[in-house]
């Protein structure tokens, strides 16, 4: 039985959506979409990058999920928060 590795998701910009670089965009679009979230240019979102990859998962912080559920769906990801990401992140998130 294979055992996989645990990534790190290191928070890599807190940002409105209207100034996500053209790269990541699509990483939004698709999050918004499968949280069926309507989204404004001028909402603030939080970009993590799976280190080693360029996987980026955003985290809108226009009703943010809570900490658990954030580190939650990285860890089925095979990921968790680096220690100074889950710091700046906790003041966004709800607890």
């Amino acid at each position: 039985m294979a055992v996989s590795e645990m990534h790190f998701a290191r928070l890599v910009a807190i940002t409105e959506l209207r100034n996500v670089p053209p790269d990541i965009r699509p990483f939004v679009e698709f999050k918004a979409q499968v949280e069926e979230r309507k989204v404004d240019p001028m909402d603030q979102v939080a970009i993590l990058n799976i280190d080693t990859t360029t996987c980026y998962i955003p985290v809108f912080l226009k009703d943010p999920p809570s900490m658990a559920q954030l580190e939650a769906d990285l860890e089925r990801q095979d990921a968790k928060l680096t220690v100074d990401s889950r710091d700046i992140l906790s003041k966004h998130l709800k607890t």
